[in-house]
């Protein structure tokens, strides 16, 4: 039978995830696998953790464990430290999800039909935020298809193969979602609407949402690279459609040059320098992170409670 990990990254979700674990209990009890519920408590600083130890799931095909980060770490950090303790395991399969009770646990049934993929990503459909997230993240999305050229509108709720966590163990990202649809390998995709929070205010305020939209973007930093490019051979362009227009109206129709020429050209230029000095930074940045490529990160978790529950 196979061996299935589901990882939650949680921080102050005390109020549900009892909830949250018992709607998981009732949904992987109807499937023919064995699970690890991994709970990656970020430094909450209510007693999520507490909760997490004390909770007593009585299925015999269904396993938990907590890892206690030493300190808050963000979310995706987090993540990235259940995919190290899950990538030392022998699991067929890791599917991620968050712990507020969002991504709906209906889903995995549905995620698991496509085992035989590297990732499963879940496009997310219905939203039940209030109306401003909706238009500031429709925003997001529409500018990162212009600049990068293609939808994001998927988040961390997917399902990886053991290859594709070893991918993400052995290098740095900032955005999960991002940086796996990056990846090169078979891949697919599955629609499921967004369930309401279960309790509590959502973490994913404005500053969250432009933090998270900028980290997009790193992800994409060569694509964004090659953006700058184009610009600048768009301004390189314009600077001698100009300059022959300039020479053409002072030395061969003997006419005025207009003001604002001149005024346009140190704009243009400008421009051209700015844009050169954003691809050089931007390279040098690039080249610093891919030597951290193949390190192994280090794990912060300074516990791991494993409540055997196998009665297999």
């Amino acid at each position: 039978m196979k061996k299935i990990a589901i990882l939650l990254p949680c921080f102050n979700e005390s109020s549900g995830i009892d909830i949250l674990t018992n709607q998981l209990v009732t949904e992987l009890e109807k499937l023919p696998f064995l699970f690890e519920l991994i709970y990656i408590d970020d430094g909450s600083l209510d007693d999520t953790k507490a909760r997490i130890q004390n909770l007593k799931i009585a299925s015999p095909t269904i396993n938990t464990v907590l890892l206690a980060l030493k300190f808050n770490m963000g979310h995706q950090k987090a993540i990235q430290q259940g995919l190290i303790y899950a990538h030392s395991k022998n699991f067929d399969n890791v599917i991620i999800m968050d712990a507020d009770g969002e991504d709906d646990p209906a889903a995995i049934q549905e995620l698991l039909k496509h085992t035989d993929k590297d990732l499963v990503q879940v496009i997310r459909g219905k939203r039940n935020e209030n109306w401003r997230f909706k238009f500031f993240y429709r925003l997001y999305q529409s500018l990162f298809k212009v600049v990068i050229g293609k939808r994001l509108n998927f988040g961390n709720f997917c399902m990886m193969s053991p290859k594709l966590v070893n991918t993400a163990t052995e290098n740095s990202f900032v955005h999960l979602a991002a940086f796996l649809d990056n990846q090169k390998c078979y891949k697919t995709q599955v629609k499921w609407d967004r369930n309401q929070r279960i309790s509590g205010e959502s973490k994913m305020g404005f500053k969250n949402l432009f933090y998270h939209a900028v980290n997009s973007f790193v992800e994409n930093a060569q694509s964004l690279l090659f953006v700058f490019i184009k610009l600048c051979m768009f301004l390189i362009f314009g600077i001698l459609i100009l300059t022959g227009f300039i020479l053409y109206k002072k030395y061969v129709i003997d006419v005025a040059v207009p003001g604002w020429s001149s005024t346009l050209m140190a704009t243009l230029f400008n421009s051209l320098l700015i844009s050169i000095g954003v691809f050089v930074l931007g390279s040098l940045q690039l080249n610093i992170l891919s030597k951290q490529t193949g390190h192994k990160k280090v794990a912060y978790f300074t516990e791991s409670q494993i409540v055997e529950n196998w009665k297999i």
